[in-house]
C-alpha cells in the first residue's frame, strides 16, 4: 500500500481530528472504521471499491482536521496512537465513499490508568516533558524554560482533554552551572550561580591535563593541587534523569612566582655547593615537591648533575667538574614526574694544577755548541691548560744528581751552556700558574762529543787506513792479472742495504711509505739488489754445446745449484736452478720455458727429480712471440712421445685464470710404474706489467698447494726465462710461509737470496711491489674461499656467536673495503647529468661507465672490447651519459652491465645502450612502482612504443609464479637491424630489502643460464647482460654476485663470497652494503647446493673444454677466444694505452733491426734486447713490464 500525506490547512495544535477518504473516480466505494488488535494502533480503516482508484482518508477532532492521508489500493489503513492525544473524540472519513458502521471513537476512556510524565529532552536551559499512557507514547508534549527561580523544584502542569484532565509532575534540573577556579596552589572549584535548592555535591568537575591527555574528577569546595605551568581544561556535570547538565568549559594554566633564594659556592677545583630556602612564592606556596635536583653546564654544554634529594633537603653538592671553569647552574624541583627549573645562577670552580694535552713532549732540543743544549718547548705553550691564571715556565736539567735551573719566564725557550761533553741530562719543564699550582713533563737530552779532542786521533787513523787501502788495492791488481781468459768480467755491484723485516701489522704502513713519491723507496730498494752475483760461476751454461739450450743469452743458471741430468758429460745441462724455500732446501726448481729442442730434457728433469707439480706462469705465445714450447699433448691427441718419455693427458679443466691438466708420465727405459703430474698453467698474467689483482696469485697458490704431497719432489715453476714471473710466484709463496711461521717477512732479503740462486729473479720493480701487495691481501683478508664439499660446515662455524660478540660471518663482512672515492665520478656528477641519476650516492665511476653515442653509424658493435678505444679516443666528441657501469663476470670483464631503472627522460638512451651493446638478456629486479615510489620508467607496453629514435615492441609474454619473461624487439629508426632481447622481470622482491625466498631468485638465474646459453657455451660470454633495479646497485649487486658465485661453483666447485663482493664494490657504488645482504648470499648458496645423504649435492661437472694448441691458436682462430682468453686480453689492453703500444712497436722494430747487425751489446739496454737465436729475457724492456710500478693494493690504506 502506498500512502501519500496530504497537507492540512488546519493548525496542528487543534484538539479535534477528522479523517476522510476520497475516491478519485466516480466508481462507488464503501469504508468502515474498526478497533485494532495491535496495542500500538487505535483504529483500522477498511475500504471496498475499485482497485485502480486513489482514496483520501481524513482524521478530525472536535475542532480541526489533524491529518489527511492518500492511499492507492485497498490495503487496511492503520491509525497509530502516536498521532493522537488521550481522552479525545476523533472522526474518520473517506472522500466520495459511503460509511458502513460508526466512524467516531474516543482515544481512551475515563477510569483507565493515569498517564505518567517522562523527560524527553534537556537542552539550552529547557526541559521537554511527554505523557505516557498505558505504555503508549501519545502526541502530548510540554516544554519548560529553566531559570534560577525554578531550578531543582517540583513542576506541575495541567492539560484539559475531551473526557479527562491530565496533570504533569516533575522535578526540574538546575540552570546551566557556571564554575570558576583561582589560579593558585592549592585552590578549589566554585559554583558561581548555584541555585539555593540544588545539591552542590552532585556537581562533579572533570579536568583534562592537555600534556598527558589524562582526566581527573574533582568535587566542589575541596582543596585541589594541580601542576604549575600545565594547561588544563575543566568542565562540570550535574546528573539529571539519566542525562547530564554541563557547565561552562574552563581553560587555565597556573603560573608560579618562583623566589630567587638560591646560593652557589665553590667547594674545590672540581665541585660546587648549591643551597636554597623556600623558592615557591605566594601563588604556589602549597606545592609538595617529590624531590629536588641541580645541574651545572659550561659553555661547551658539558653537564654534571647532583644526585636527586628528598623534598626536605636544601643543599646539593655537584662533583666531577672541570678545574677553573665557569658554570651555569639550575635548581630543579620535581613533582608528579614533571621537572621545573625554579632558580638559575652562575659560579666557577677553584683553580688547580695545570695539565698538559696527551702525548705532549718537548718539541725540539738542539745543540748551539757541542757542550750546550737549547730546549725549545714553545709547543707546550699551546698544549697546556693552566687551570688558573696564566703563569710562567721553569726548566731544570740534571746530570749525576746535580741540577741546573733556568727561569721562570713567559716563553718556554731555555739555553744551557758549559755542560759536559757526550753526557745525557734529565730535562724537566715546569709550568706554574698565578695561584701557585704547578705541573711538569720530563725528557732527555745528550750533548755532543768533544770534536777538538779527536782531531789528532782522526789524522792518525786516516794515515793508517790509507796505507791499508793501498795494500789491498795492490793485492786486487795482482789477483786480476791471474784470472783465466774464460772468466767473465762483471762490474762491481753496490752492497746490499740494511732493510729491516716487516711485521704483519706493519705491512700496510710500510707499503704506504714506500709507494709514496712515485714509489721512490721501492725503486731504491729494488735497484740496490745486484742483478747477478759475480762470485757464482756460469761456466756450464756458457759452453758452446749448451748455447742452443738457452732461450735468452743473459739468463743462465749458476753452476753451484743448477739442475743436472743423469746423462752426464755435455748432455747433463738444462737451464734450471734449485731454489730454496722458506726453511726448506730445494723446494722449487726455477726453469726457463722449454724450447722445442729441450722438451725431452725438461721431462727427464721432471722424472729424475720426482716432481709431481708443474706451475707454468706464461702462455706459449704472447704478443706474437713464442714464449714456450707446448710440451704436453692436447686432448685430441691424448699422447705425445718425447724420446724415452711418454706423456698422456687424462683430463683438462679450464678456469678463467688458469688451466689444470692431469698428466701421466712414463719412462720407456724404466719399468717403474707411471707417475701422475699435475700441470697448472696461469693465463691471466698480462703481456705487459703484472696482474692488477694480487688475489689471483693467491688463488693460484691455493690451487698448487692443494695438489702437494709429502713424497713428491721439487715444484717445477717456469715462465719464459724462468726468473721474472717465476721469481715473483716463489717470493709470494715463501714469504706467506714466513709470515705464518714468524709473523714477519724479509722481502728484500729473500729477493736477494733468490738472485744468489738464479740471476734476475723478480725481474722488474713492478714484480717486487706485487709481492708486497699480495702479502697485504693475504694478511688483511686471509683465505675466504670455500669448497662446496665443506660449505655447510664452514657456514655453520661462521654463523656461530659468542654472547654479544659478532659472529665470524659478521666480522668477515666488516673487513670488506668500502673503496670510498677510490675512482673519479666526474661525468655523472656534472650539472648536465645530475638529472639523469635516480640516486645521488650511486653514480658510475668514469673508468668503467658505459659509453655510447647518439650517432649509431660508428658505434654499434657486439664487441665490448671496442669500448676501451672509444673511451680514450672519442669521449670528448660525445658527452652522452647513462647511469650504467660495466661489471666483470666470472669468465671475462664487461660481461655484465649494472644500470639504474630508466627515468622518463633517459628511456630512449637506455634502449639505445641495449641496441649498441647488442644485449641478448635483460634482467629487471623491481616493479615500475613500489610503495608509491617510481623505481623504473616502463619502457615497454602492449603496443609498440617509441622513445626518440628507438622503437620497442613486446613480441611474446610468458608468466611464471616468480618472474615474467618477455621477448622484446628493439630497433632504431636510423637502422634496419632488429635486436631481440629476452627480458626477465623478478616479481618476489617488491617492497623489501631482500627476497623472501632466495631459491626463487636462484631458480630464475638457472633459467637465464640455460636459455641464454651461458652454461657451457662461450658464445654469449662477450655480450654483456644488462641488470637493473631502481638505483642499479642494491638489488643488482646481489644478482651479479650470485651470478658470478654460481659460475665459480659450477666450474671449480669453489665459492669465495668475500672476494666476489670486494671486486664488485670496486666497480660500482652501493653494492652489498649491509650485513643482511652479505648473509643472504651465503644463505642463497646454502639452498642452491643442499646436503643430501650427508654430502653436498654439487652441480654436474662442466663439459671438458677443448684444448687449443697455443702456438697456433691466435693464427687459426682469431675471433674465437675463450672467456679466459678474453679476460686476459682485456687486462693487457687496460695496462697500456694505445699510444704506449705504438711507441713500443716502433722501439721494438728499431731494436730488432739493430740486433741483426750486432748480436749482443755491452751496455744494459742492448743486453735486454734479443738476438736472432736468443730473444731478450721477458720483462726486461723498460717500455713493457718496467713501465709500471706494480699493482695497486686492493685494500683501503
Amino acid at each position: 500500500m502506498t500512502i501519500t500525506p496530504l497537507t492540512s490547512t488546519q493548525p496542528t495544535s487543534t484538539l479535534h481530528t477528522f479523517i476522510s477518504i476520497t475516491g478519485t473516480t466516480g466508481s462507488p466505494c464503501q469504508y468502515s472504521v474498526l478497533k485494532s488488535v495491535n496495542k500500538t494502533e487505535a483504529r483500522v480503516v477498511n475500504i471496498k471499491g475499485p482497485e485502480d482508484q486513489n482514496y483520501t482518508i481524513r482524521i478530525e477532532d472536535k475542532h480541526n482536521e489533524i491529518r489527511a492521508e492518500q492511499i492507492s489500493n485497498q490495503t487496511p489503513f492503520k491509525i497509530p496512537f502516536e498521532w493522537l492525544k488521550p481522552c479525545t473524540v476523533y472522526t474518520v472519513s473517506v472522500d466520495d465513499c459511503e460509511l458502513s458502521g460508526s466512524n467516531t471513537f474516543t482515544s481512551s476512556k475515563n477510569g483507565e490508568t493515569i498517564p505518567k510524565t517522562v523527560v524527553s529532552s534537556v537542552k539550552d536551559n529547557e526541559v521537554c516533558l511527554k505523557g505516557v499512557f498505558s505504555g503508549i507514547q501519545w502526541n502530548l508534549t510540554e516544554c519548560v524554560k529553566i531559570t534560577e527561580q525554578n531550578s531543582c523544584i517540583a513542576f506541575t502542569h495541567t492539560v484539559v482533554l475531551d473526557t479527562c484532565t491530565y496533570t504533569m509532575n516533575v522535578a526540574l534540573p538546575p540552570v546551566k552551572p557556571d564554575i570558576n577556579f583561582s589560579k593558585t596552589i592549592p585552590s578549589q572549584f566554585e559554583w558561581m550561580n548555584k541555585p539555593a535548592r540544588c545539591n552542590a555535591t552532585l556537581l562533579n568537575i572533570s579536568c583534562i591535563n592537555n600534556e598527558k591527555k589524562n582526566s581527573t574528577i574533582y568535587v566542589l569546595n575541596t582543596s585541589v593541587s594541580l601542576l604549575p605551568d600545565t594547561q588544563y581544561t575543566c568542565t562540570g556535570e550535574y546528573p539529571y534523569e539519566k542525562q547530564h547538565i554541563k557547565s561552562n568549559e574552563l581553560s587555565f594554566k597556573i603560573k608560579c612566582d618562583w623566589q630567587k633564594n638560591g646560593r652557589f659556592q665553590p667547594l674545590s677545583s672540581t665541585s660546587l655547593e648549591i643551597s636554597w630556602n623556600s623558592l615557591e612564592g605566594a601563588k604556589c606556596s602549597g606545592i609538595k615537591w617529590d624531590s629536588y635536583s641541580a645541574n651545572c653546564s659550561d659553555r661547551n654544554s658539558h653537564r654534571v648533575s647532583c644526585t636527586k634529594l628528598s623534598g626536605t633537603s636544601t643543599v646539593c653538592n655537584i662533583t666531577g667538574l672541570m678545574v677553573y671553569k665557569k658554570y651555569k647552574c639550575s635548581i630543579i624541583g620535581t613533582v608528579n614526574q614533571k621537572h621545573y627549573v625554579i632558580y638559575t645562577g652562575e659560579s666557577a670552580t677553584l683553580s688547580g694544577k695545570p695539565t698538559f694535552k696527551p702525548k705532549t713532549k718537548v718539541h725540539k732540543i738542539s745543540h748551539p755548541f757541542h757542550n750546550s743544549l737549547e730546549i725549545n718547548c714553545e709547543n707546550i705553550e699551546q698544549d697546556i691548560v693552566w687551570n688558573g691564571g696564566e703563569g710562567k715556565f721553569k726548566a731544570e736539567i740534571t746530570y749525576n744528581g746535580k741540577p741546573i735551573t733556568a727561569g721562570p719566564q713567559n716563553k718556554c725557550l731555555f739555553t744551557f751552556s758549559d755542560l759536559y761533553y757526550l753526557a745525557t741530562y734529565d730535562v724537566k719543564i715546569t709550568a706554574e700558574n698565578t695561584e701557585g699550582f704547578s705541573a711538569f713533563i720530563t725528557s732527555e737530552a745528550t750533548t755532543l762529543y768533544n770534536h777538538n779532542a779527536v782531531v789528532g786521533f782522526l789524522v792518525f787513523l786516516i794515515v793508517v787506513t790509507s796505507v791499508a787501502l793501498l795494500f789491498v788495492l795492490f793485492k786486487i791488481y795482482l789477483l786480476k792479472r791471474k784470472r783465466t781468459a774464460e772468466d767473465e768480467e762483471i762490474p762491481l755491484t753496490q752492497p746490499l742495504r740494511r732493510v729491516e723485516p716487516i711485521y704483519a701489522d706493519g705491512l700496510v704502513e710500510a707499503y704506504k711509505t714506500k709507494i709514496a713519491d712515485e714509489s721512490r723507496l721501492f725503486m731504491d730498494e729494488f735497484q740496490s739488489i745486484p742483478r747477478i752475483f759475480s762470485n757464482y760461476t756460469i761456466k756450464e751454461a756458457k759452453k758452446q754445446e749448451n748455447q742452443s739450450k738457452n732461450r735468452y743469452v743473459d739468463i743462465l743458471p749458476y753452476d753451484y745449484n743448477r739442475v743436472t741430468l743423469s746423462a752426464g758429460g755435455e748432455d747433463d745441462y738444462i737451464n734450471a736452478s734449485f731454489i730454496e724455500g722458506y726453511q726448506e732446501p730445494k723446494k722449487y726448481i726455477a726453469a726457463q720455458g722449454p724450447k722445442d729442442e729441450t722438451v725431452c730434457d725438461f721431462w727427464q728433469m721432471v722424472w729424475e727429480q720426482k716432481s709431481s707439480i708443474i706451475v707454468m706462469v706464461t702462455r706459449c705465445e704472447e704478443g706474437n712471440k713464442i714464449k714456450c714450447a707446448q710440451y704436453w699433448p692436447s686432448v685430441d691427441r691424448e699422447t705425445e712421445i718425447f724420446d724415452d718419455f711418454v706423456v698422456k693427458i687424462r683430463s683438462e679443466q679450464h678456469c678463467p685464470d688458469y688451466i689444470i691438466r692431469h698428466l701421466i708420465l712414463n719412462n720407456k727405459r724404466e719399468k717403474a710404474s707411471e707417475r701422475e703430474v699435475t700441470h697448472i698453467q696461469f693465463i691471466s698474467w698480462p703481456d705487459h706489467g703484472v696482474p692488477g689483482d694480487p688475489s689471483l696469485l693467491l688463488k693460484l697458490r691455493r690451487r698448487v698447494n692443494s695438489f702437494k704431497n709429502f713424497f713428491s719432489g721439487p715444484i717445477v715453476i717456469h715462465c719464459s726465462a724462468g726468473v721474472g714471473r717465476t721469481g715473483t710466484y716463489i717470493g709470494i709463496d715463501a714469504m706467506i710461509e714466513s709470515l705464518e711461521a714468524e709473523g714477519r717477512v724479509d722481502i728484500y732479503g729473500y729477493v736477494a737470496k733468490l738472485r744468489r740462486q738464479r740471476c734476475l729473479m723478480v725481474q722488474v720493480e713492478a714484480q717486487y711491489i706485487l709481492i708486497h701487495t699480495a702479502l697485504i691481501e693475504h694478511t688483511m683478508f686471509g683465505e675466504t674461499e670455500v669448497s662446496l664439499s665443506e660449505f655447510h660446515s664452514v657456514l655453520n662455524t661462521l654463523r656461530q656467536k659468542d654472547g654479544s660478540d659478532p659472529s665470524l660471518l659478521e666480522m668477515e663482512f666488516q673487513k670488506l673495503p668500502k673503496f670510498k672515492k677510490w675512482r673519479t665520478i666526474n661525468t655523472g656528477s656534472s650539472e648536465d647529468n645530475k638529472k639523469k641519476n635516480r640516486c645521488s650516492d650511486v653514480i658510475p665511476y668514469d673508468y668503467n661507465r658505459v659509453l655510447f653515442r647518439l650517432d649509431l653509424e660508428g658505434n654499434q658493435t657486439s664487441d665490448p672490447e671496442d669500448e676501451e678505444d672509444y673511451s680514450s679516443d672519442e669521449e670528448e666528441e660525445s658527452n652522452e651519459y647513462i647511469n650504467a657501469s660495466f661489471i666483470s663476470g666470472y669468465w671475462c670483464q664487461k660481461s655484465l652491465i649494472a644500470a639504474q631503472g630508466p627515468l622518463p627522460n633517459t628511456t630512449g638512451e637506455f634502449l639505445l645502450m641495449l641496441y649498441q651493446q647488442q644485449t641478448k638478456t635483460l634482467v629487471m629486479l623491481t616493479d615500475c612502482q613500489e610503495d608509491g615510489n617510481d623505481y623504473s620508467s616502463q619502457y615497454w607496453g602492449d603496443e609498440k612504443k617509441t622513445f626518440g629514435d628507438m622503437e620497442i615492441e613486446v613480441k611474446k609474454t610468458e608468466s611464471f609464479p616468480t618472474y615474467v619473461r618477455r621477448r622484446l624487439e628493439i630497433k632504431s629508426t636510423k637502422k634496419t637491424d632488429v635486436l631481440e632481447v629476452d627480458q626477465y622481470q623478478f616479481l618476489k622482491w617488491r617492497g623489501q630489502e631482500l627476497p623472501e625466498n632466495a631459491q626463487e631468485l636462484i631458480e630464475m638465474i638457472r633459467v637465464i643460464r640455460e636459455n641464454g646459453n651461458y652454461d657451457n657455451s662461450r658464445m654469449n660470454r662477450n655480450i654483456p647482460m644488462v641488470v637493473h633495479c631502481n638505483n642499479g646497485s642494491s638489488r643488482t649487486g646481489i644478482f651479479c654476485a650470485l651470478w658470478n658465485l654460481l659460475d665459480s661453483a659450477y666450474t671449480e666447485k669453489l665459492v669465495d663470497v668475500f672476494q666476489v663482493v670486494k671486486n664488485l664494490r670496486k666497480e660500482r657504488q652501493g653494492i652489498v652494503e649491509t650485513t643482511e645482504q652479505y648473509q643472504f648470499l651465503y644463505a642463497a648458496l646454502e639452498g642452491a647446493f643442499p646436503v643430501q645423504n650427508g654430502a653436498v649435492k654439487t652441480p654436474p661437472a662442466n663439459d671438458t673444454a677443448q684444448v687449443i694448441n697455443e702456438t697456433t691458436a691466435l693464427l687459426s682462430e682469431p675471433n674465437s677466444t675463450s672467456g679466459a682468453d678474453q679476460k686476459e686480453a682485456e687486462e693487457s689492453k687496460a695496462a697500456v694505452s694505445s699510444e704506449q703500444e705504438a711507441k713500443e712497436s716502433s722501439e721494438q722494430e728499431a731494436k730488432e733491426s739493430s740486433e741483426q747487425e750486432a748480436k749482443q751489446s755491452s751496455d744494459q739496454e742492448a743486453k735486454e734486447s734479443s738476438t736472432a737465436e736468443a730473444p731478450p729475457a721477458e720483462g726486461e724492456k723498460p717500455s713493457t713490464e718496467g713501465t709500471t710500478n706494480g699493482p695497486a693494493a686492493t685494500v683501503e690504506l
